[in-house]
């Protein structure tokens, strides 16, 4: 495709969304350091997002009633599970580092059992808040971590 095929089709996507735009929208923050699954319910049926931390998901709601349930990504761990492994392995053969890489390598082993640690905290949890919203308004939820370690989610 040319650039002039590519612009019409992206004018024409953009006025369909302007001019179809009408419906509800809810913004998902997600405040935690962990990854997280969100679950939005509604009367027009239910979404799942996964923003990483300190990221942001946007999605469609119907008018009326809402729900938002967060738990923690039980994915994530066994991505650093094999993370901290292949670490380990390299600080087991640190004749082959300089002494930076080696620095390194041990800070990331301990910002992962942060992380890990923070994830089993809020292992178990789940954070839920609900609302309702009109047509063409806006609706927002943040998650965060309570004082206990569980998640907490909080609807705006």
């Amino acid at each position: 495709m040319n650039r002039a095929t590519i612009r019409r089709i992206v004018v024409v996507f953009l006025t369909a969304v302007v001019l179809g735009g009408c419906a509800p929208t809810i913004t998902v923050h997600n405040n935690t350091t962990i990854p997280v699954r969100v679950v939005i319910t509604h009367s027009g049926g239910s979404e799942t997002f996964a923003p990483s931390p300190g990221e942001s998901s946007n999605g469609d709601l119907t008018e009326g009633t809402y729900r938002v349930v967060a738990i923690p990504d039980a994915a994530w761990v066994d991505y650093a599970k094999l993370t901290r492994q292949d670490l380990n392995q390299q600080i087991a053969n640190s004749q082959n580092l300089s002494g930076q890489k080696l620095l390194d390598l041990v800070q990331r082993l301990k910002d992962i059992a942060k992380r890990m640690d923070e994830m089993q905290r809020a292992a178990g949890s789940t954070g839920a808040c609900g609302g309702k919203v009109k047509e063409d308004s806006a609706a927002a939820a943040e998650i965060s971590i309570g004082p206990s370690g569980q998640l907490v989610v909080a609807c705006k």
